[in-house]
């Protein structure tokens, strides 16, 4: 009997070592595309989100969408109309990531309207995240919201 379980544990062995080796190379894989995936968004519903920080900007982005799904306000946020602190950054941060978060399968389009240094922390956010958004700004000439472009790394020609 014990000659028998030792022949097939020999057997057993090589396979069981071969297979958890596949598994740990599978996992590391999956892991390592699941990072580098950009969502995509496949659903036919738009999510307009609008990013309110000193100038209102709520029914200007009704007028031009038809609609507005999510309004992130610092005053109703924070309770006053600056950003002040890092803290106060986090929050608003926090705040624009949970609505891409929670509408991935929408096309979702962001209108920005706050700080330099907001706008740029919040491109990072994007792009960190691999989120696909569509981004707008205001245009003064046009007196309506221009959609921007999504930046290609072929306009770093390198």
């Amino acid at each position: 009997m014990i000659e028998f379980l030792q022949s097939a544990w020999d057997i057993t062995e090589p396979i069981v070592g071969f297979l958890g080796i596949i598994f740990v190379l599978w996992y590391w894989l999956s892991t390592a595309w699941a990072k580098r995936k950009k969502y995509l968004n496949k659903g036919s519903k738009k999510f307009i989100i609008a990013l309110q920080v000193g100038r209102p900007v709520a029914e200007a982005v009704k007028k031009h969408f038809g609609e507005l799904d999510a309004l992130i306000e610092v005053k109703s946020l924070l309770g006053k109309d600056t950003l002040e602190n890092d803290s106060d950054y986090k929050k608003i941060i926090k705040e624009v990531y949970k609505a891409l978060a929670q509408n991935q399968n929408a096309e979702i389009h962001l209108v920005v309207s706050g700080p330099v240094g907001l706008n740029f922390l919040i491109g990072q956010l994007v792009g960190l995240s691999h989120f696909d958004v569509t981004i707008y700004q205001y245009d003064a000439i046009s007196k309506s919201y221009k959609k921007l472009p999504m930046p290609k790394r072929s306009w770093l020609n390198y």
